[in-house]
């Protein structure tokens, strides 16, 4: 299960949409795991626990470094120390396993911090959304994540040029874990969408 839990720590930049297509191969409900019928559940670390774990020890690396060298032109000491207290707190903050719980059964999704609700939200506002970003020259490098409203973005496939094949893949997550799905254009004929508002709250958006 640890395994799991570092899923989606995805450091590689080269054919990602191939990379996850391989992982749904292996997992059709990928990132998730199928608790129940029509219950997924994923366990993740944060990969802010890696980023500051590195900030620690290349802070904590240079300093020595730094504060052992007899030439010293200018002070950079307090730079050491605010990177290292930077990576601590990061560490502190992302040590605990998190559980991202989709409950078709009950119609909502969980989200647990050392196994306690942290939060509960209707499905509706959980949904997987294909990004974009450009380069200087305007070109557009799309990722797939899973968002939601009291959630972190969850990167599944990151920065890959190729449109149609991402967007293939991001449908494909969407049905097997029966979630909206939008495109990265706000408005788009590709939207998905499995599960609406209250009529309710749709009264108080238009207000």
């Amino acid at each position: 299960m640890l395994r799991g839990a570092f899923a989606l720590w995805n450091l590689g930049f080269l054919h990602v949409e191939r990379s996850l297509a391989h992982r749904l191969h292996k997992n059709m409900h990928f990132p998730f795991q199928v608790r129940q019928p029509n219950v997924y559940v994923m366990e993740y670390y944060k990969d802010t626990l890696w980023k500051g774990a590195l900030i620690f020890l290349l802070c904590v690396l240079g300093g020595v470094f730094y504060f052992k060298s007899e030439k010293i032109s200018q002070d950079y000491s307090g730079f050491f120390v605010y990177g290292i207290l930077v990576g601590f707190w990061l560490l502190l903050s992302s040590m605990h396993k998190r559980h991202l719980v989709i409950n078709h059964n009950r119609g909502c999704y969980q989200i647990y911090i050392k196994q306690r609700l942290w939060l509960e939200g209707p499905l509706h506002q959980i949904y997987v959304r294909l990004t974009a970003q450009s380069d200087a020259s305007g070109k557009l490098f799309y990722s797939l994540i899973i968002n939601g409203y009291g959630l972190e973005v969850l990167a599944l496939a990151s920065l890959s040029d190729k449109y149609e094949p991402m967007q293939f893949l991001g449908r494909r997550i969407a049905h097997k874990l029966k979630l909206n799905y939008f495109d990265y254009l706000d408005m788009s004929g590709h939207h998905v969408i499995r599960h609406w508002p209250p009529p309710e709250e749709d009264k108080e958006l238009e207000v």
